[in-house]
């Protein structure tokens, strides 16, 4: 699909008129037309259009068209700053050649609500055709009034009555526009204006597209600026929420950055548990009893506070939500099934890792094109997920982290764990050798994931992931290995949630070290431990070797001096021989068999 500006756009008196075509699938292009009210009272607007003799009007659902050339004539009143807009489909080989529009308001009439139209032969033949939402042009994500047939009892006001009641009747929409989804915006805004919601706009890039965001604005999107040229997605989207917040909007729906279809079903079932905003499920999420698109996974040890409220709201953005009770002693299973989650249970305690790797062997058995990990506390967003799996899908990337070190996010990080994570990451990237920029994983230890399909089938055939919390960096290490494809997303972790499973500052330390040692231990010993040691042997020789030269050209002895390098010398020569001692270890064939059946 593409869509395109025609150039008989202008301003009449009380009322603007604009005129937009839409290639559709095949030989069907989507004439919208686009009627906004300047003045300060109703005016009616009458629109003659002259149909080129190479096309013909085509009639929406009845699959019937009328012969080509002729006249279509429409009417509707149009009300101060409202926006009416409706469309009509021609169909031929070629892309049409449209003439200008013939406008002709009146305010003294009025009419009785809806549009009106008449097609009139080039013979002087009349028709009056209906003009109402028409849904055959779903698959491409466009509903508004479509000129749609011959007369009948149906109407403008009684095709709007079939939608019931949603959540979302009154909150916004928000679209960033980017230089590769003007397409995919277009059909947001359209689809979301004849839904009755208000639509915001904004746009990343060093420059906006002025023909794009024109375009979007004559379908009643209105434009918020964006404060720079390099705003972040996450920073245009806190935009968008500000901007329906100052007009008193209940709430806003944020389209992703590739803009797919909403639905608005599923959509409406997680904004009602959302504070303000929600990010928008896409309808091409469908489920399948054999292969789901997205599974929500929880490892869950004594949560019994918090995983039906994690659950619950998890469960709007999956086709299955799967908890992993790891031996808990409280009701975490029961609360879990409640809330609809599937549950499966460790009878004893296996740590984080292993509840981790059942619900990779779970994923795998179900096929799951996503399996999405968050945590059981709540201090996971899953609002996010849609974010996760987009970003997973459009760079294929078979992991993708909810990461709390990229972007503009909000995340308040206690400054004793910052520091440990600080290490953890920085060893952690050294001993898979992430030494530039473009390959640095710069939340290794964050539990919010999003994995693929491939990478679920291959973590869980993989017997060297720990049962431990350093099951994180286990996996960071298999992907290295199995040369997957990483990417990181920003997100928010909220540390200050009630039922938080945080541990004190003190114990936290603790663990964040005991994941240093084995990163040490389990890493890259060459690297991690033999170079500090080498350049420890080569420093502490090197002035050992000054300071006797000077004793033996001045006879003077600096003897502290020489024994702090004599203590460097020995120190990285000892380190460099653990080094190669834990190399040795690490990569043979028995160390490997014990570490695997511990593993299992």
């Amino acid at each position: 699909m593409s869509e395109h500006s025609v150039g008989d756009s202008g301003s009449h008196s009380d009322v603007s008129v604009t005129r937009s075509v839409v290639d559709l699938d095949g030989d069907r292009h989507l004439s919208v037309v686009s009627m906004t009210g300047d003045g300060s009272d109703s005016t009616v607007v009458r629109i003659t259009d002259t149909l080129p003799d190479s096309h013909t009007l085509h009639l929406g659902r009845t699959e019937h068209s009328v012969e080509n050339g002729g006249t279509l004539d429409v009417e509707t009143a149009v009300g101060p700053d409202e926006v009416v807009r409706f469309g009509y489909v021609l169909a031929g080989s070629e892309e049409p050649t449209l003439a200008d529009l013939t406008v002709e308001l009146d305010t003294d009439l009025r009419t009785d609500g809806g549009i009106r139209a008449v097609w009139r032969g080039p013979d002087g033949q009349e028709a009056p055709l209906v003009v109402a939402p028409d849904r055959l042009l779903g698959s491409q994500g466009l509903e508004l009034p479509v000129v749609s047939g011959p007369t009948s009892n149906g109407s403008r006001a009684a095709a709007d009555s079939e939608r019931a009641v949603s959540p979302l009747d009154g909150a916004a929409i928000g679209v960033v526009l980017t230089p590769t989804n003007g397409d995919a915006a277009l059909r947001t805004v359209l689809r979301a204006t004849r839904r009755g919601h208000t639509v915001f706009v904004t746009y990343s890039g060093r420059s906006a597209d002025v023909e794009s965001l024109d375009q979007l604005s004559s379908l009643g999107a209105l434009v918020v600026e964006p404060p720079g040229t390099k705003t972040s997605q996450s920073a245009l989207n806190r935009l968008l929420s500000e901007a329906a917040r100052e007009r008193g909007l209940p709430g806003i729906v944020l389209q992703t950055r590739d803009c797919p279809r909403i639905d608005y079903d599923r959509t409406a079932e997680a904004y009602e548990r959302a504070d303000y905003e929600v990010v928008a499920i896409p309808e091409n999420w469908t489920t399948s009893s054999d292969s789901p698109t997205v599974v929500v996974g929880i490892p869950a040890y004594n949560a019994a506070t918090s995983i039906g409220a994690v659950v619950e709201r998890a469960a709007a953005f999956a086709d299955e939500v799967v908890v992993v009770d790891d031996g808990s002693r409280d009701e975490t299973a029961v609360r879990a099934r409640e809330a609809g989650a599937s549950v499966v249970i460790h009878e004893v305690n296996r740590g984080y890792g292993g509840a981790l790797k059942t619900l990779f062997r779970t994923a795998a058995d179900r096929d799951a094109e996503h399996l999405v990990v968050i945590d059981a506390d709540g201090q996971h967003d899953p609002s996010d997920i849609p974010m996760l799996v987009e970003t997973q899908t459009r760079d294929d990337a078979d992991i993708v982290i909810g990461s709390r070190y990229v972007g503009e996010r909000d995340t308040k990080i206690p400054f004793v764990r910052s520091i440990g994570l600080g290490l953890i990451n920085g060893l952690t990237n050294a001993s898979m050798g992430n030494l530039r920029p473009s390959g640095f994983v710069h939340d290794t230890q964050s539990g919010y994931r999003a994995y693929s399909r491939r990478a679920v089938r291959s973590l869980a055939a993989d017997p060297m992931i720990g049962n431990n919390m350093g099951a994180s960096t286990d996996i960071l290490y298999h992907a290295h290995r199995a040369r997957l494809g990483i990417s990181e997303v920003p997100t928010t972790v909220y540390y200050d949630v009630e039922n938080s499973s945080s541990q004190g500052s003190l114990s936290h330390g603790v663990d964040l070290l005991r994941n240093i040692v084995w990163t040490v231990e389990y890493g890259r010993p060459l690297l991690v431990v033999g170079m500090p040691g080498a350049i420890s042997t080569v420093m502490g020789i090197a002035v050992t070797v000054l300071l006797l030269t000077t004793y033996l050209e001045t006879g003077t002895v600096y003897a502290h001096q020489l024994l702090v390098s004599i203590l460097f010398a020995v120190g990285g020569i000892l380190l460099c021989i653990a080094a190669i001692l834990m190399h040795v270890l690490n990569v043979h064939p028995t160390m490997k068999r014990l570490t695997t059946d511990a593993n299992n």
